[in-house]
Order: structure tokens, then sequence, then C-alpha cells
């Protein structure tokens, strides 16, 4: 049974009204009236193009929901892993005008271990986690995506250390084509990591969950301890241990409606043994900023952690400038995935000072 609820402006974005849908965890709830002219008004109703707002389609009422074990407490072993995997079945998108399809993941807790040379600071081990979207429990290559780097992920805190980046877990999303998701079949997500290394709640980030439906019912969601570094490829034990919490796994639909972001006021200062960039990024719900650099202004790279939130400052590493120096540009993303840049600044490097 699907039902579709309203979620209010701060519950799940805390930035413009949206919708949500999720199946009803209520064997005794009534779904509206089935007929075809009122379920084809009723979609119009809520998924038009005139609402103007991504779609957010999870296992909870709101994304802000799934706060356990990537937030602290108890991890409860809830590690993305390479051997250790998370499904979910969400419903069949609703009707839309949809221009572009994300699925994404509620990661926290990358893990950290000391520098040899100085014990006292750590760094972030590194590796990838990825996302798959299908139709069955079952994924090819074709239905897999990059996620996250560890260097992204919020840092899981030291009982004694600063950490940078340690903090709350956050949404990560992956574009993916808009043939891989359906409108008549229930979508299948399923993320995992390709790290080896990554076995253990003790080396690997931990993925976001949301409290437990009430019993009964069909499972939605599953953990399966038994991939090695790919998802499974066969339907055939793919959903190994059903769950009654709930993953932080989530898809988003964006409609066809026209977002810009303008960036402005871009800076980009050596000062000592680092760059300082700052700038100001306008927009709808921009949700996303960072610095990339080139040598050519043809190929550009990140070499700046996300910002989610102003002011946009960054503290650069000289190495991100190296050489006879680097042009450098700033960068920003609104909730519908449109992304903005300001002109770029030559920043000379070491040699040239």
């Amino acid at each position: 049974m699907i039902i579709l609820r309203h979620v209010g402006l701060a519950a799940l974005l805390g930035v413009g009204g949206a919708w949500a849908q999720n199946y009803s965890d209520d064997p005794d709830e009534e779904p509206a009236a089935e007929t075809p002219t009122a379920h084809g008004q009723r979609t119009r109703e809520l998924y038009g193009s005139d609402a103007g707002q991504p779609v957010f389609l999870s296992l909870a009422d709101s994304l802000h929901d799934f706060g356990r074990f990537a937030d602290g407490g108890s991890d409860s072993n809830w590690y993305v892993g390479f051997d250790n995997a998370w499904v979910v079945k969400l419903p069949p998108i609703p009707e839309g005008r949809w221009s572009r399809v994300f699925v994404g993941a509620k990661l926290g807790r990358a893990k950290t271990v000391p520098r040899r040379d100085k014990p006292w600071e750590h760094r972030i081990l590194p590796g990838k986690v990825y996302i798959g979207v299908s139709q069955r429990p079952a994924f090819s290559s074709d239905q897999s995506f990059f996620l996250a780097d560890t260097s992204d992920i919020p840092v899981e805190p030291h009982e004694s250390l600063y950490l940078p980046g340690a903090g709350k877990s956050e949404w990560f999303w992956a574009e993916v084509p808009k043939s891989l998701v359906s409108g008549e079949r229930p979508n299948y997500l399923i993320v995992w990591s390709p790290t080896r290394e990554f076995r253990s709640a003790d080396n690997a980030p931990i993925l976001a969950a949301a409290d437990s439906s009430p019993a009964g019912g069909e499972p939605r969601a599953w953990n399966n301890h038994q991939i090695q570094g790919v998802p499974p490829r066969q339907e055939e034990g793919a959903l190994a241990v059903p769950l009654t919490l709930k993953p932080a796994m989530a898809i988003k639909l964006v409609p066809s409606v026209t977002t810009r972001v303008s960036l402005s006021a871009f800076s980009a200062e050596p000062v000592a043994d680092r760059v300082l960039a700052r700038f100001s990024a306008e927009g709808r719900d921009v949700e996303l900023a960072w610095v990339e650099s080139s040598e050519d202004q043809l190929e550009w790279n990140r070499i700046s952690t996300y910002r989610r939130s102003p002011p946009y400052l960054f503290s650069l590493s000289l190495e991100a400038v190296s050489g006879r120096g680097s042009y450098l540009r700033a960068r920003a993303r609104d909730l519908w995935g449109a992304e903005g840049s300001s002109a770029a600044l030559w920043v000379p490097g070491p040699e040239e000072r």
C-alpha cells in the first residue's frame, strides 16, 4: 500500500516545501480513491510541474528522520563495507515531468588513523562508497555509481583530539539516467564499498538509519554481509537479512524547472603556507560549494572540501597550487542539481613567489 504524505517546510529540507512518498506502515490505513481518474488527479496535484520542488522517496516521512548510528553513539555495526551492503525497496516513482534523477545515502563517521611522524595528527582512511539502483535485487555495473569519497564524509569525533571535518552525517547524491528508475515497478537501492580495507565499523564509514517500522508487513530493507566489493549480480541470496530499521537511502526526482546559481566576489589570496579562497553564492536553495583548480582552464579538479552553508571560505594547502601556479575557480550547486561557477583566477605557485 502506498500513501502520499505532505512533508512540511522544516521537516524535510529546512528550505522550500516538498512532497515525499513512502510506504505506509499501518496495515489498517486506507489509501485515497483508487479509481484511475481520481488517482491521476491526485498525482498531478502533488507532482505536477507547477510544484517546482524536488520529490524524495525514502522509507521514512522525512530525510531528517535518519539520525541513528551515523551521528554518534553506538554504530551497531552499520558500516558500509567491502563485505557489507545495505538494500532498500522503494515504491515506483510518481508520474511527473522529471528532468533529472538522483539516488543518495546519508553517511557519517569516516575513520581516521594517526600519522606516523605526527601521532597527534590524524589522516582520513581513504576509500569510496558506491550506490546502485535496479527494479530487482540484482545490480549490474551499468546500474552502479560512485557516491562519495571518505575525504568528504564527516569524520568520527575523537574523545581527546580535535579532528577537522568531524560532525553529523550528511546526504550524498549521484545522478543516474532517468531510464534506470521505474514508475511501474519497485525500485531497489543498494550501498556498499569497493575498498578492500572496509571490513568493519572500526575503519569504514557508517550508514544512517531511521527508527523501526511497526511489527508486521513485508520487509523493505535488508543487510547483505556476503558481498566481495561488488553488489549482488543475481537475485538469489541478495536479500539476506531483513531489517526493521530503515536505512538512509533515497531517490530524488527533479522536475522540469529552470534554476540558476550565481557566484561573485571570488578571491584567492596566498597567505604563508596557505591559499585563502572566498566567494558569494546566490541562488535558490544552494546546498554545496567548493573550489576547483586547473592548469589550462580545460580540465578542472576539485581541491577543497564541500561547504554546505555560508560563509564560503576555504583554507587551501599550497600543494593545490603546484609549480608556477594554477587557475582557481569557485563552484556551487543547488537542490535541483544546477551548478554555477565564478571567473577563473591565476594564483602563483611556490616557484613564482
